[in-house]
């Protein structure tokens, strides 16, 4: 996997795996496409990360590091983890945001509801793994 900590200080000297292909039309050689700033959690700044274009669709792949969803920049552990605790016990963990978390609960939330017809409660955490084994990312909004 990526090394976040190593690409924080080399970055573009980072040697980057090549993605194996287009995920989206399957095509087997992408084009490097520059550098885009993503933010992580524990970085006090953007890094740069690799991307890739299809050259037959078009498509954009962005390296990130496996543990990250699409779109978030903390890890699904950190998500999952503050999810099941607010579950549990009704507060959020200490140190956790809870702007951000709430979004996350309540995506998950909507996410459960469309695939499976879930209200709530402690199946969320069931719905939570079950989204991830799906290739969905449980805490999204778009559906």
């Amino acid at each position: 996997g990526l090394d976040l900590n190593r690409i924080a200080h080399s970055s573009r000297d980072y040697p980057w795996p090549e993605p194996g292909g287009c995920g989206r039309c399957h095509h087997p050689k992408l084009w490097g496409h520059g550098f885009v700033r993503m933010i992580f959690d524990g970085f006090g700044q953007a890094l740069e990360m690799r991307r890739y274009r299809c050259p037959k669709c078009g498509c954009i792949v962005r390296v990130r590091p496996s543990g990250y969803l699409s779109r978030h920049q903390s890890p699904v552990a950190t998500i999952r983890a503050a999810l099941s605790c607010r579950i549990r016990t009704g507060r959020w963990p200490l140190g956790c945001l809870t702007s951000r978390a709430r979004h996350w609960l309540a995506a998950l939330k909507r996410q459960a509801s469309a695939v499976w017809g879930m209200p709530g409660g402690d199946d969320l955490m069931v719905a939570f793994d079950g989204l991830l084994a799906m290739g969905r990312v449980p805490v999204s909004r778009t559906i």
